[in-house]
């Protein structure tokens, strides 16, 4: 018996993973089979009792409302999950309002029968948050009105017509059953809700541009005689109540929710502005400007042609801009990131790889793709003098792309000797606090005047 009873507890324990889906699914479809038994368990044991009791028209009903538990169940297990839902959802609603109307045998258990559309209610509010606009704000709305309805009337179908049960105290009545009713719905729209920093970001980010929050910094880019060669365009957030926020911080947030394409597009934008007014001011043709692209940024339907109206804009010739792109744009969709590198390459545009020697699929991406410059990553850069692996990556790393006929730059350089050192074994760009912080633009023009009196 403890074998058999151990066996059971191991199946219910097991049934979430034999369910369809995902873990989103699975919970949703484990939620109906939860519902679907329940109903057939009150269903059976109100049909029992009515029989019993010699109301076969009630027990009837509730023999319906047990096949409805039943289809609620099957449902769990079967495909058509979206369509189920509006199907259960209704059905469960009609058929408890059907019963409180007409189940009037038992008046002494009326109210504790209003506890199934207070259970529709907030399960509803709970499971079906992910759904759509409809079953996760609308329906629930309309079975806590439905519970309202009843609890404070007492609503009754007898003798075809409707019956009223208002309490005397009828005010003292409705305070003490919508107070808890509105505390409790309240509680349910807080645990739906994400207060994570995650979530926060997200939101305040979304209108960060319309606040005038994000500005474009520009970051120095030096020869092996340290000359200025040009800037490289980094996003920086002003949070006005947390202060700078850590673009490794935002940036993830803006991929993951898709704000990156906006994002991404208004930094192109506002580079390209900028260049044009210092291009008026210091005549700026031997300096190149990086901008970074997001692969979804890249991927985006709109990318090329929102990026060739901007440059026709401001009148940008394209051989001074450099698009820069981590290795893991190269796990997308490979012949149409192939077309658009190949299309701006065609017009003068020049591509780097960014954070090279860390990412995805490194050398094949330089034999397969129009690449014109890679960065090595800081993370190899600030190891070199403690680890040999790393200095060997970098040493070939530049040994290879000399030999490829690529410009190598180094980013992360911390001081003198790291430049020395770089320099020596042949690299001929570089970017770090060592030479500039990423400047806002009035100390970047600092920079740019500098750079023309020398």
């Amino acid at each position: 018996m403890s074998s058999y009873f151990r066996s059971g507890i191991s199946m219910v324990h097991n049934l979430p993973f034999i369910l369809k889906g995902d873990s989103l699914e699975k919970k949703l479809r484990l939620t109906l089979l939860i519902a679907g038994t329940s109903s057939i368990f009150a269903g059976v044991f109100m049909a029992w009792f009515n029989f019993s009791s010699g109301h076969n028209a009630i027990a009837c009903l509730y023999c319906a409302s047990t096949l409805l538990g039943c289809y609620i169940s099957c449902s769990a297990f079967y495909n058509g999950l979206q369509r189920n839902l509006y199907i259960i959802v209704h059905s469960l609603l009609a058929s408890i309002i059907m019963l409180l109307l007409v189940d009037n045998y038992h008046v002494a258990a009326k109210h504790s029968e209003y506890n199934y559309l207070l259970a529709l209610t907030v399960g509803s509010a709970l499971v079906l948050r992910q759904q759509s606009n409809y079953l996760s704000k609308v329906f629930p709305l309309i079975c806590f009105f439905s519970y309202l309805v009843f609890v404070v009337t007492g609503l009754t179908w007898q003798q075809g017509a409707f019956h009223l049960n208002i309490p005397q105290d009828a005010g003292f009545y409705i305070v003490n059953c919508s107070v808890p009713i509105v505390a409790l719905l309240l509680t349910v729209y807080t645990s739906r809700g994400d207060y994570s920093e995650t979530d926060l970001i997200k939101r305040e980010l979304s209108n960060a541009i319309e606040k005038n929050e994000l500005e474009v910094y520009y970051q120095p880019q030096v020869d092996a005689e340290k000359k200025l060669i040009g800037f490289e365009a980094l996003l920086r957030w002003k949070h006005p109540v947390k202060g700078f926020i850590s673009p490794e911080v935002f940036i993830p947030v803006a991929e993951k929710s898709g704000l990156i394409i906006d994002i991404g597009k208004w930094v192109m934008e506002r580079t390209l502005q900028q260049m044009s007014e210092w291009d008026r001011m210091y005549n700026l043709s031997r300096l190149k400007f990086s901008v970074n692209i997001s692969p979804l940024q890249l991927m985006h339907r709109d990318f090329t042609q929102d990026t060739l109206k901007i440059l026709a804009n401001y009148k940008i010739s394209p051989e001074r801009l450099k698009f820069e792109i981590t290795e893991t744009t190269f796990i997308y969709d490979q012949q149409k990131i192939g077309d658009v590198i190949a299309h701006f390459s065609g017009l003068g545009i020049k591509w780097a790889i960014d954070d090279f020697g860390v990412g995805y699929s490194s050398l094949k991406s330089l034999s397969d793709f129009a690449i014109d410059d890679i960065k090595i990553d800081k993370s190899l850069i600030m190891h070199i003098f403690e680890n040999e692996s790393a200095a060997i990556v970098v040493h070939k790393t530049i040994e290879l792309s000399r030999e490829m006929g690529l410009n190598v730059l180094a980013e992360g350089i911390e001081s003198e000797e790291y430049f020395d050192y770089l320099r020596h074994k042949g690299c001929h760009l570089f970017q770090g606090y060592h030479f500039a912080r990423p400047l806002p633009a009035a100390d970047a023009a600092l920079w740019i005047r500098k750079s023309k009196n020398a």
